[in-house]
């Protein structure tokens, strides 16, 4: 199954007033991370015509979530160029370029085979053809596009699963800037006008069976937080949000993972929690100290945590299935199913 933007962008558009209505969605899953929109009055039904504002045509593909802030909607996507047999595409990088890194192999838990996955959906081949990855802003109220940027223009060197994009991580903004993340292809951080601040590269990621990238950034205070899992090395890193320098760093005993850092406050300091295969963790967002962590995840442990006041919740149900109430502060499950 292919889902394109377009269709993302038409789901999100569908009752101007109840958007307006639920405020700014600066990420993903919205404000608190937990996919609640207190106040929001969207409608039930719709149809080609019925409940629809505005709809507007997105090139490309990519399973970002839109975010919105103000009258602004950002959203990525990566659109394929015309395939040029014989014609090998050179990388093209709109921003600082160092060389892309490459790790040491590193398995974890299920091994990195490769071929078809379960349910009959695998890895697919590695394309041949130029992408192009890119951000767009709308107008809220128009589908107008305000601004188009191309962060990057490559041939990727992986492919991913057939349910799977090459723009599935969502953006994150803070009002001020929007931080568009394409993984292999680098994190750029835009005004709200379209304009480059600041672009950070951190080498081609290698995933498990080829399944391909999709983690969101995460913003922390003045900070950006960025997790790397990979087949090789993996770590979870804070820059500055303002000049994109690297604050801290941390080591992660992780293979691939899909799960979006969680970030809450709890008593009285930011905290990032993320899910993983071996472990879910939570570190200081100020520090990058390791604060505590919690074993009993199954393989590929891909939903990100959520909480409430007082707990976080974490789940995975590849070859097994868990599932924690872990109280803030402590590693010790309360609850177990």
């Amino acid at each position: 199954m292919k889902i394109t933007t377009s269709l993302l962008a038409l789901t999100l558009c569908l009752s101007t007033t109840s958007l307006l209505a639920a405020g700014n969605w600066p990420q993903w899953r919205g404000p608190t991370g937990n996919g609640v929109a207190p106040g929001a009055n969207p409608p039930l039904e719709w149809s080609e015509t019925k409940n629809i504002k505005w709809k507007v045509v997105i090139p490309g593909q990519g399973h970002a979530t839109p975010v919105i802030w103000g009258d602004k909607i950002f959203i990525l996507t990566a659109v394929q160029a015309p395939a040029q047999v014989g014609v090998v595409q050179p990388v093209q990088v709109f921003g600082q370029v160092p060389p892309p890194g490459e790790g040491r192999g590193r398995g974890g838990p299920g091994g990195p085979g490769r071929g078809g996955g379960r349910g009959g959906f695998g890895r697919g081949e590695a394309p041949t053809t130029e992408y192009a990855f890119e951000i767009l802003c709308l107008n809220r109220l128009t589908g107008e596009v305000l601004w188009r940027q191309t962060a990057r223009k490559e041939v990727p060197h992986e492919g991913h699963h057939q349910t799977n994009t090459y723009a599935s991580g969502s953006p994150v903004t803070d009002g001020e800037h929007v931080y568009a993340f394409f993984s292999s292809r680098g994190l750029y951080c835009y005004d709200l006008d379209g304009a480059l601040v600041w672009h950070k590269e951190f080498g081609r990621m290698r995933t498990r069976n080829g399944f391909g990238e999709g983690v969101s950034p995460a913003l922390a205070g003045d900070k950006v937080i960025v997790v790397w899992d990979t087949e090789d090395d993996s770590w979870i890193a804070a820059l500055d949000k303002k000049t994109g320098n690297q604050l801290w760093k941390v080591n992660r005993n992780e293979p691939t993972g899909w799960s979006t850092p969680h970030v809450v406050e709890h008593d009285g300091r930011l905290q990032v929690v993320v899910n993983g295969t071996n472990a879910v963790r939570c570190y200081d967002a100020a520090s990058g100290d390791l604060l505590w962590e919690c074993g009993g995840q199954t393989v590929n442990a891909i939903p990100s945590p959520v909480s409430d006041a007082r707990n976080v919740y974490v789940m995975s149900g590849l070859r097994g299935s868990a599932a924690y109430a872990i109280e803030l502060g402590g590693s010790v499950p309360l609850h177990e199913v």
